[in-house]
C-alpha cells in the first residue's frame, strides 16, 4: 500500500486586522496624552506706559535687594543697609514687611541678581517677597505687588 504524504502548511499569523489595531493604539494614544506646558515665574507684569511718561519712584520708597554670584544678599532701604547670608533670607520678608507698614502702597521691591547668581537662590528671595503681608491699623491688607526683577552683570 502506498502511503500518501502529508502536505504540511506553513504557520502564519492572520495580518488582515493588523491596520485596525494600529490606528486604534494611535488613537488612545492620542486621546490619551497630556502635554504640559512650562510655567516659569508667575508675575503681574505692570501696564505698559505712555509714549514719553516716566514712572518715577522716590529713593525712600524702594526696598533694593542684590544677590551675588554666591547668593548672599544685600538689603538696602530708606534707614536701612545689610548683608544677609543665604541662610537668612527668611529675614528678607521681615525689612520687606517693615517697609511695606511704613510705606504703604508706595513700597516697590527691586531684586537684582547676578547672571551668575543660582536659580534657586533668586526663587527663594523672590518666595520671602510675594509672602510678605501686612495689616494696616485701618484692616487692610498690604502685600508686596510691585516688583522689579532685573539681572546684573559684576564688571
Amino acid at each position: 500500500m502506498a502511503l500518501k504524504e502529508k502536505i504540511r502548511k506553513q504557520p502564519n499569523i492572520p495580518t488582515a486586522s493588523m491596520g485596525d489595531i494600529a490606528f486604534l493604539i494611535i488613537i488612545f494614544f492620542m486621546v490619551s496624552t497630556v502635554f504640559t506646558r512650562d510655567k516659569g515665574i508667575k508675575m503681574l507684569l505692570p501696564e505698559k506706559a505712555e509714549a514719553g511718561k516716566e514712572v518715577k519712584i522716590k529713593p525712600e520708597n524702594i526696598v533694593m535687594i542684590t544677590i551675588n554670584p554666591v547668593g548672599e544678599l544685600r538689603v538696602k532701604a530708606a534707614g536701612h543697609d545689610e548683608y544677609l547670608k543665604p541662610e537668612q533670607y527668611n529675614e528678607v520678608r521681615k525689612i520687606v514687611e517693615e517697609k511695606l507698614f511704613e510705606k504703604d502702597t508706595l513700597l516697590v521691591v527691586s531684586l537684582r541678581a547676578s547672571r551668575e547668581t543660582a536659580y534657586k537662590n533668586m526663587i527663594a528671595v523672590l518666595d520671602q517677597i510675594k509672602l510678605c503681608k501686612v495689616t494696616t491699623n485701618d484692616g487692610r491688607e498690604l502685600r508686596a505687588n510691585k516688583i522689579s526683577l532685573i539681572p546684573t552683570s559684576e564688571e
